[in-house]
């Protein structure tokens, strides 16, 4: 029933969306939007390059003067300042695209983040003081911490942006207070009252306005946001609009309230209609918060069982499907004032692009960075978004920020960079001369470059928290290896190969390329074929089939089992008597390991893929008992006041350390402690595995044994969900054990703690993989 519900609101959504009509007529000029990425303007490509100026006159006749034809518009919805800055742009007869920069209509409501707004460490009578800007007033839960029981519960007001609350947790045992402040949310956009203000507000500044001939697009119609809400959903609206469509949803899902309160796993009783349902507020997010429901009109409670509750999945359907009908209908009613593309700047794995038939003509690319690399991993998310459209779609680099270095030498670089990966606009920050100097001269060179509007790129996809073995990058000519969010992961096939696994495809690629044999129950079943066309020249052999491997993947398709290279499956082999003749004489017990691989190695023939996970994982066990490096997974930790251990992609074990939170820290910050055991006395390097976004790094601090240490400017390597190695320093352990603390002084954007390793020699940090010893004598 819920699925078929599902399909039938989309599909109406899709069908009212005229997504698919990727074209116009501005005043008298027709436009569209090639199959190559490119906007044709009155017949011609326009292909620009330009600056991004702020929406005043002088900056419009500044960007002239520096002979500068194309600008990217910074220009508040409420029309403040159009109407002389628009003359400006008519006056110099500029072309530019029209970006919203103010700030999005944000959703009124309750934030249910109980891994961040939390106040842990509560165990006598105390005033507890937080600072909750922008809150009118906060639910607040006194639980204990050891089995979750309510010690106290009150709505409480907030008063001049600061809670306080006079917590008196009862036993001498610990507590924790819960708070889920009423507020604007920073994260989830208002798609009810706020957005119809919004939107007449911005038609009314382009109706009132000459736009002029030059117009070309307008950008980001919703305003601006740090990030576009994705399939999360931690934030439930109060507005009145909001509650409507929940419960019509409910009433047409579920049909009686007694069947949608099993389905929420609430008690019998206490709630009489979906009117009182669609008030509701779950208090739990994850492992975190209280099995209830808050209703904010009679600050009651009600009973629910997070295992089975389908509340957050049903209001978490609601928002995703009001976002895409009212930002549809957003970009209809802007293209019905002012018929030119309508174009969003990518802003996380968002439904307002991330679908096959999205209301908005294209997307816009932000790229930063000071090494190419970098930045073609910035800008190839917005690539692939587009890449997946089944409709064309403008593609254009909207924000190219290359710092204030002398970096002007990169712009053509960087361009043509940009330009390979579908970039068909592109507007530069105009704030570095370097930069500025050189917009007019590639100006002209793109404009030279007639075959950009008749190619495109082709890509080959891999699941996001794969990242390290894949990565963005070219794959010969036009072809470029792509990130997305769709579900996957990477395999591990040893040292000479790498592979992950995508839907219903396996990609694999050699270190060396040749020929290779891949052990396979049922080769016959698969399909194999190359992202760059050449053959992979099957052969089928005993026991599996030969193939020819490259440095760029094999798709293997038509069949679930995972092909493992016999070359892969000989090393471990390999790396594990190794390591067993030198357990062996160190008189280790390894009995548990042994058992374990010959277990894995006699069913190996029957099952290949299945059985060598196991063969590696049991390596990794054996090399950590004759190795003297300590590696620890960072969510173990016994003593912690982070917000959670929580699944996160890429990372090792899928799991790490999160630490996400607008809550001052107390005297002793945010922590994690662990246990080192003392496995060397010799010098040893410090590793640590984590997301820490650029601004958050210098507030980490890293305590080993007493000794400071801190995180170095950038990782040395990153994997997964943007997880880096950080080389903190070195460091010698004495006694027994010790003790490494991570200590965070403030709130912010999250950090996430996947790994700390310490290891004697040099560490050259591979994705998850933990390092294997040498052997001494021997070969590895």
């Amino acid at each position: 029933m819920r699925r078929t519900l599902i399909a039938l609101l989309v599909s109406c959504l899709v069908a009212s969306s005229f997504a698919q009509k990727r074209e116009g007529t501005y005043g008298t000029t027709g436009w569209t939007i090639n199959e190559h990425h490119t906007l044709v303007w009155g017949g011609q490509p326009y292909i620009p390059v330009g600056i991004r100026v702020d929406g005043t006159p002088a900056a419009v006749l500044a960007a002239k003067q520096s002979g500068i034809e194309d600008i990217l518009l910074d220009l508040s919805a409420s029309g403040m300042g159009w109407k002389d800055t628009l003359a400006a742009v008519e006056a110099e007869k500029m072309r530019y695209l029209l970006r919203i920069s103010s700030l999005a209509p944000m959703a009124q409501g309750f934030a249910v983040e109980p891994q961040g707004y939390r106040v842990t460490g509560i165990e006598k009578k105390t005033t507890v003081k937080v600072d909750l800007p922008g809150a009118s007033s906060a639910y607040v839960i006194l639980a204990a911490k050891r089995d979750g029981s309510v010690q106290s519960k009150e709505r409480v007001p907030v008063i001049n942006g600061k809670l306080t609350y006079e917590a008196n947790p009862g036993p001498a045992y610990e507590h924790v207070l819960l708070i889920y402040p009423e507020m604007t949310s920073i994260e989830q956009p208002d798609f009810w009252e706020d957005l119809d203000s919004h939107r007449d507000t911005l038609l009314a500044s382009l109706k009132k306005n000459a736009l002029g001939s030059g117009l070309r697009g307008i950008v980001n119609p919703l305003g601006t946001v740090a990030e576009l809400p994705g399939k999360e959903v931690r934030f439930v609206p109060t507005s009145l609009y909001f509650r409507i469509e929940l419960r019509n949803y409910l009433e047409q899902r579920y049909r009686n309230i007694e069947t949608a309160m099993r389905s929420w796993s609430m008690g019998s009783g206490g709630v009489e209609s979906f009117d009182e349902m669609a008030r509701m507020v779950p208090l739990w997010s994850g492992d975190r918060g209280v099995n209830m429901l808050l209703d904010p009109v009679t600050n009651k409670l009600y009973s629910s069982d997070r295992r089975y509750s389908t509340a957050w999945a049903d209001i978490t359907q609601v928002v995703s499907l009001a976002a895409a009908r009212r930002f549809d209908r957003l970009v209809r009613a802007i293209r019905t004032v002012a018929d030119v593309p309508v174009v969003q700047e990518w802003a996380g794995w968002s439904a307002a692009y991330e679908n096959e038939t999205p209301a908005v003509d294209g997307v816009g690319m932000k790229a930063s960075g000071t090494t190419p690399s970098v930045i073609v991993e910035s800008a190839s998310r917005a690539t692939s978004s587009v890449l997946r459209w089944k409709t064309n779609g403008w593609l254009l680099a909207t924000d190219i920020d290359l710092g204030s270095g002398d970096v002007g030498a990169q712009v053509p670089l960087v361009l043509d960079d940009l330009a390979g990966l579908g970039a068909r606009a592109f507007f530069l920050r105009g704030d570095n001369p370097k930069v500025l100097a050189t917009v007019k001269d590639e100006a002209s060179r793109k404009a030279a470059e007639t075959t950009l509007a008749s190619t495109s790129p082709t890509g080959i996809f891999y699941p996001e928290n794969a990242t390290n073995p894949a990565n963005p990058q070219r794959i010969g000519g036009s072809r470029w290896w792509l990130p997305t969010p769709a579900d996957g992961n990477r395999i591990d096939l040893g040292s000479q190969f790498s592979g992950y696994r995508l839907a219903d495809q396996i990609a694999i690629w050699a270190k060396t390329p040749g020929r290779y044999k891949l052990r396979m129950i049922e080769p016959k079943k698969a399909t194999f074929s190359t992202f760059d066309g050449s053959d992979p020249d099957p052969r089928y052999v005993k026991g599996g089939v030969e193939v020819a491997l490259t440095q760029f993947p094999l798709l293997i398709r038509g069949t679930s089992e995972i092909p493992i290279p016999e070359a892969a499956f000989l090393e471990t082999v390999a790396q594990f008597d190794k390591m067993m003749g030198s357990a062996q004489e160190d008189h280790r017990d390894i009995i548990e390991e042994r058992v374990l691989f010959r277990d894995h190695l006699n069913g190996f023939e029957l099952n290949p893929g299945g059985n060598f996970q196991q063969l590696r994982q049991t390596v990794y066990k054996l090399a950590y008992k004759v190795s003297n490096y300590t590696w620890i997974e960072a969510e173990r930790s016994p003593d912690t006041n982070f917000s959670e251990s929580a699944p996160y992609a890429g990372a090792s074990s899928a799991q790490a350390l999160i630490l996400r939170t607008a809550i001052q820290p107390g005297a002793s910050g945010y922590y994690a402690e662990y246990l080192l055991p003392v496995r060397t006395v010799e010098e040893q390097e410090v590793w640590i595995a984590a997301r820490v976004p650029t601004e958050r790094r210098a507030s980490v601090s890293v305590f080993v044994a007493g000794q400071l240490m801190r995180l170095p400017e950038s990782p040395v390597t990153l994997y997964g969900d943007g997880i880096g190695w950080y080389r903190l320093g070195t460091t010698k352990l004495a006694g027994g054990s010790s003790k490494l603390r991570i200590v965070v002084d403030s709130p912010g954007a999250p950090i996430a703690i996947d790994t700390i390793l310490l290891t004697p020699g040099t560490f050259q940090p591979s994705a998850v993989t933990p390092p294997l010893p040498v052997i001494p004598g021997k070969t590895n």
